[in-house]
């Protein structure tokens, strides 16, 4: 079992999601880390704060995550959770081209949120591309 499937309810039965959640279920999911969404006759299960949260709680040492400390404790928007959620899936079954995008996904968005705002969630997905062997080179 991973990590993150430890911490679904016992006894909800999943699937890693194709589409932008984490896992999609044939039920909704009550948990503190995942909200449920309605997907035709499925749920889909995305990130709910609680689960940003527990992966800021970490100090995972890297190039990455040293940049984008300044968005640490900012409440997760829509755009960090879809790379969030990427991220998680990749711990899952890891694909080094898809790590790669997610790579270059996480800095595109700190750039434009460097730029424009936001950025809320960007430090928990830099923690969890730290976790599935990203960041391995300095910025």
């Amino acid at each position: 079992m991973t990590a993150i499937r430890a911490l679904l309810p016992e006894g909800a039965r999943v699937r890693r999601d194709r589409g932008p959640g984490i896992f999609v279920s044939k039920q909704p999911v009550e948990s503190p880390h995942f909200r449920s969404e309605p997907h035709g006759n499925l749920w889909r299960l995305f990130p709910a704060q609680r689960l940003f949260d527990e992966f800021e709680r970490d100090d995972p040492d890297g190039a990455l995550t040293r940049s984008l400390e300044r968005f640490r404790g900012i409440p997760a928007d829509e755009a960090s959770a879809a790379l969030f959620s990427e991220a998680l899936k990749l711990s899952e079954a890891p694909e080094p081209a898809r790590i790669e995008a997610l790579d270059r996904a996480i800095r595109r968005r700190a750039a434009a949120c460097l730029r424009s705002g936001g950025g809320g969630g960007l430090y928990a997905c830099a923690a969890a591309f730290k976790k599935i062997g990203g960041d391995g080179h300095e910025a």
